[in-house]
């Protein structure tokens, strides 16, 4: 079995869980109130402006050109076309573009960047890749899967699907899992564990994320 589908099955139900949570399934069935969606495509943006960042670091930690080439295409990707989605959808509801930007981070979205760039700074790329896996991952997860089960009629939340759904979101996803499962191959067994945990616990993350948004929990005081 390679590593990352080790992975995956360690952290099966919380994947599932992440899937099954109401937020995803609102969007995939296009029932989802629309003030939640608008709540966390704000916080995801400003998310989004961190992971960039988190990627940023990462790219100064790679060893071939590939590798740094890669990852420039993922920031590129995110900066130039899913920020642009968050952009356009989040102007259909008189939101400008600063305005969102502006955004400031919920408890549970602080946590998980700062988390973020805990594993980037403390450890080596390998640590930071599992790290990256299951956002990148799990979003086109849910974006294959709820695509399977059929479009909704909502504009908005069939876009959000394609998006990560998408052929090119797709082949990122899948040059991270390769790039582990190379990786993976000739590290010794703490190594694999200390992996494990990070993609774990990032699994988690994702999951306080939807909470989040299906609560639209900001900071209570």
């Amino acid at each position: 079995m390679k590593f990352s589908q080790h992975l995956r099955k360690f952290a099966h139900l919380i994947w599932e869980a992440n899937f099954n949570h109401p937020f995803v399934q609102g969007i995939g069935q296009g029932s989802l109130a629309e003030d939640k969606f608008i709540f966390f495509l704000r916080q995801d943006y400003v998310y989004l402006i961190e992971y960039c960042r988190f990627l940023s670091l990462i790219l100064a930690k790679g060893t071939t050109l590939e590798e740094m080439r890669k990852i420039s295409e993922m920031v590129e990707a995110i900066l130039t076309f899913e920020m642009d989605f968050h952009r356009r959808v989040c102007a259909d509801f008189g939101i400008s573009a600063s305005e969102l930007e502006k955004t400031k981070p919920a408890p549970n979205n602080l946590g998980y960047t700062s988390y973020l760039l805990k594993v980037v700074y403390e450890g080596d790329i390998g640590d930071s890749m599992s790290a990256l896996l299951p956002c990148l991952w799990g979003y086109n997860e849910i974006g294959l899967r709820l695509k399977e089960k059929g479009l909704p009629e909502h504009k908005h939340y069939q876009d959000w699907i394609l998006t990560y759904a998408s052929n090119e979101f797709t082949a990122l996803a899948g040059w991270c899992k390769n790039w582990v499962d190379d990786f993976a191959v000739n590290q010794k067994e703490d190594k694999l564990k200390r992996m494990q945990e990070i993609f774990l616990t990032n699994s988690r993350w994702e999951y306080l994320f939807w909470e989040m948004a299906w609560n639209k929990a900001d900071w209570a005081v």
